[in-house]
């Protein structure tokens, strides 16, 4: 007995010695880890790693470089606030503790979800979204930077604050060289969003999920606006992630402190992935915490702890995102990461609220919006009809619920000087949709299953549409680009023996495939590139190695250009060093 008491203390010692040098190595390490970071601080450090990085990482001149240095800050600041949570979380023993506890309540939550309904239902999520994505996927169309993408191998998106999505891109290409491994990312990306419609439903519906409520759900991934993010190659499962990132802390929902530290973490990965996203969760706070007053299931203060914790878990993940990890400064597209000052607040996100609007309702045909403006009065209809309150107040309290849901549909857009209104910027609409759709839909009443069913139909019967718009801009594009192509040669055949500058003007326009549909679903003009001049111009000089080899003269004037031909397509002038093409359409 003596000798096991001898060799427990012994073990117990030498446990203590151990942890006891783990700690020590610890803060060794983390007391480099910020003195690296803060020196990473200094301009004159971010340039020599630039320097250091052209020459032996990427092996070139870099082409933004502010946007470097301002990634460079940001993963400083990161690197930082990462070292000191690790810090608290390992070597203090109440963060240690308080760690083991949350990771904890963390599996019992996610443990007490079904695994077999929940599978069978991820694959009848699965199989609907391949199906209305396949049009999408067999059009193999390269969208907006997927084609640079694929030429010259770059990541980019830390310069959008996207740091998750440009590690996880490394682990999905196998290399740091990005390569189009289409359509593998629009197959992750398929499955992600049909496991973030299933566990949309599952916490909507108290952990009931049937056929209808799934078809409720299709919004999330087929909404006409989701179909911009599909689209993109190297993109797509990135910005697919960042809604299942909102959803999943739901689901912790059970335990406080399991559902803050996983909503401060998840939200946090949310802004690294695709910051539209952000407008996902408060949507589904409001809902649930609406359904459980109206139907009585929890009482007021166990809302008010739910709404305070959730409120404040968005709060905590937005501002440490701000000052750790978001990359400062105008990202492009004549969008800008600056908030309206406090003053301006309320009239700026008013003015992005009407403008808001005005998109979507340019953008949607009329049946899309009769369809969702049923779903929306049979939401207030079934609101006043199963209330367990007042009828009355629970009306206005549901218009107030659509209203806020609404409007946070556009996330933390809504507070930018100049948000990005692009579809893909959008989707967060789509989303208000389904939760509306399937709040309305688990009643089971007739008008509800119609209107939710044949809006999720015509999304998909548009899914379909698209990708073979997608197709055939395609080859109506490749067409005028083989017609100009050999004009140029013809005219220029010896164009390699001297530099010339060229210059385009107009765009090629739509085919006639993507006009007719544009007649009922304007939308579709937004989602279709037309290759304008950015993506012809490279597309041109990088793909065809063909024009801009010289630089454009300031005193010369396009139009004054002698004309070397004009054909039905387009007119071409030149000088012998300058050349002008003018797309007719």
């Amino acid at each position: 007995m003596k000798e096991l008491t001898m060799n427990s203390k012994e073990n117990r010692k030498k446990r203590l010695k151990l942890e006891g040098s783990v700690r020590y190595c610890i803060c060794i390490i983390s007391v480099l880890g910020i003195g690296c970071s803060i020196t990473v601080l200094f301009p004159q450090v971010q340039r020599m790693i630039i320097r250091l990085a052209e020459q032996y990482l990427i092996q070139r001149k870099v082409n933004f470089y502010d946007d470097w240095m301002h990634t460079l800050s940001a993963w400083a600041r990161g690197c930082i606030f990462l070292i000191i949570a690790f810090d608290f979380f390992t070597i203090i023993a109440a963060g240690r503790a308080l760690f083991t506890q949350i990771v904890y309540e963390i599996k019992t939550c996610v443990s007490k979800v079904p695994r077999k309904p929940l599978l069978k239902s991820f694959l009848l999520m699965s199989g609907m979204y391949l199906t209305g994505y396949m049009s999408i996927i067999r059009a193999n169309f390269s969208y907006a930077d997927d084609l640079a993408r694929a030429i010259e191998g770059y990541h980019g998106w830390n310069s959008w604050s996207r740091h998750l999505s440009d590690i996880l891109a490394t682990f999905i290409h196998v290399d740091t060289n990005l390569t189009d491994i289409s359509p593998l990312p629009q197959i992750i990306a398929l499955l992600i969003i049909a496991l973030s419609s299933v566990l949309l439903v599952y916490i909507l519906c108290d952990g009931k999920i049937s056929v209808i409520t799934l078809i409720a759900a299709i919004p999330v991934g087929l909404s006409p606006y989701f179909l911009e993010n599909m689209s993109y190659k190297f993109d797509a499962p990135y910005m697919s992630l960042s809604v299942l990132f909102t959803i999943y802390p739901f689901l912790c929902a059970g335990s406080l402190r399991a559902f803050v530290f996983s909503s401060v973490v998840s939200l946090l990965a949310m802004c690294m992935t695709y910051q539209a996203s952000s407008g996902i969760y408060v949507m589904i706070t409001i809902v649930l915490v609406f359904k459980y007053w109206n139907n009585k299931q929890k009482t007021n203060r166990e809302n008010l702890v739910f709404t305070g914790s959730a409120v404040l878990s968005f709060c905590c993940a937005m501002i440490l995102f701000r000052f750790f990890f978001m990359v400062s400064g105008t990202t492009g597209h004549n969008v800008s990461t600056k908030i309206f000052p406090v003053k301006q607040l309320v009239s700026g996100m008013l003015i992005n609220v009407q403008k808001y609007i005005l998109y979507i309702n340019d953008d949607f045909g009329s049946v899309w919006k009769i369809l969702i403006a049923v779903i929306v009065v049979l939401f207030v209809i079934e609101v006043g009809r199963t209330s367990m309150l007042k009828k009355m107040p629970a009306i206005i309290i549901a218009l107030l619920v659509i209203i806020t849901a609404f409007i946070m549909s556009y996330g933390v857009y809504i507070i930018l000087e100049n948000p990005l209104y692009a579809p893909r910027a959008l989707f967060g609409f789509g989303i208000f949709i389904a939760i509306i759709g399937v709040y309305v839909i688990s009643r089971h009443t007739k008008i509800a299953i119609i209107s939710v069913i044949a809006l999720s139909f015509s999304f998909f019967v548009f899914a379909f549409s698209y990708g073979n718009a997608l197709a055939d801009q395609k080859r109506y594009t490749d067409f005028r680009m083989e017609m100009l192509l050999h004009d140029l040669s013809i005219l220029f055949p010896d164009r390699n023996g001297s530099e010339m500058a060229l210059r385009l003007e107009n765009n090629m326009g739509f085919s006639p495939v993507v006009k007719n549909i544009a007649k009922h679903y304007p939308l579709i003009e937004r989602l279709v590139p037309y290759r304008g001049y950015y993506p012809l111009d490279y597309y041109l000089r990088n793909y065809f190695h063909w024009g801009n080899d010289g630089t454009w003269e300031s005193n010369v004037v396009a139009a004054d250009l002698p004309r070397a031909l004009d054909s039905y397509y387009h007119t071409i002038k030149s000088d012998g060093k300058h050349i002008f093409v003018m797309f007719k359409h």
